[in-house]
C-alpha cells in the first residue's frame, strides 16, 4: 500500500463491502424463493383467509339469523325486427347478441355486427358513434369500445355493448349512417 491505508477503510472500499453484502443477500433470497421457502407462507395465509370466510357462512346460517334473499339475474335473447340494413354504400348485419345480467339492477347488452363497405372511393368508420340504443324512449350511447376503419370493399366484425337497466321496458337499436337513422325495434326473449 503505497500510503499506508487499509482499502477497506476507505470509501470506495466501504461502497465496495456494502454492495458485496446486499448481493450476497438478494441472491440468498432469491435461492430460498426457488426452492420454495416463501411460498409456503403465502398458501398458509390463503388457507387462513379461505377458513375465515367458511366460518363467516356458518355464522350466516345460524338459526334466527335470516339470509338476504338474492334477486335472481336472468339471461334475455335479443330479438330484433330486421337484421340486415343497407344505406347506400354501407351493409349491416347482426350476427348476433345477448343480454346478460351484470348485476340485479344492470343488464350488459352485447349486439355482434358485420359491416361491409361497398364504397368505390375511400375507407369508412366502424365506430360506437354510429350507433344508439334508445331504452323506454331515451338514446343512450354504447359502453364499449369498438373503433375501426374499414377499407373499401372489405368488411369486418364488431360487438357494440350497452349498458341496460334491468327494469327497461322498450329497447330500440339504432344505427345512423349518412345522414339516416335506421330504427330496429327488439324484443327480449327469457333464455
Amino acid at each position: 500500500m503505497p500510503d499506508g491505508k487499509n482499502f477497506w477503510i476507505t470509501a470506495p472500499g466501504i461502497i465496495t463491502g456494502l454492495a458485496a453484502i446486499v448481493t450476497a443477500i438478494t441472491g440468498l433470497i432469491v435461492a430460498l424463493n426457488g426452492i420454495g421457502l416463501f411460498s409456503g407462507l403465502a398458501t398458509t395465509n390463503k388457507i387462513s383467509t379461505e377458513t375465515k370466510q367458511e366460518v363467516k357462512k356458518e355464522t350466516d346460517s345460524l338459526p334466527g339469523k335470516q339470509a338476504e334473499p338474492q334477486k335472481q339475474v336472468e339471461k334475455f335473447s335479443p330479438v330484433f325486427s330486421m337484421t340486415t340494413i343497407k344505406i347506400e354504400d354501407h351493409e349491416y348485419k347482426i350476427l348476433g347478441s345477448s343480454l346478460e345480467g351484470i348485476t340485479p339492477e344492470s343488464n350488459e347488452l352485447k349486439i355482434k355486427i358485420k359491416y361491409k363497405n361497398n364504397s368505390n372511393y375511400s375507407p369508412a368508420t366502424f365506430w360506437n358513434e354510429g350507433f344508439r340504443l334508445a331504452i323506454d324512449g331515451f338514446l343512450t350511447a354504447p359502453s364499449g369500445n369498438l373503433s375501426e376503419l374499414v377499407e373499401r370493399h372489405a368488411e369486418l366484425a364488431g360487438t357494440v355493448t350497452f349498458e341496460v337497466p334491468a327494469n327497461a321496458k322498450e329497447l330500440t337499436f339504432h344505427i345512423f349512417d349518412v345522414g339516416k337513422d335506421i330504427a330496429i325495434p327488439l324484443k327480449l326473449a327469457p333464455d
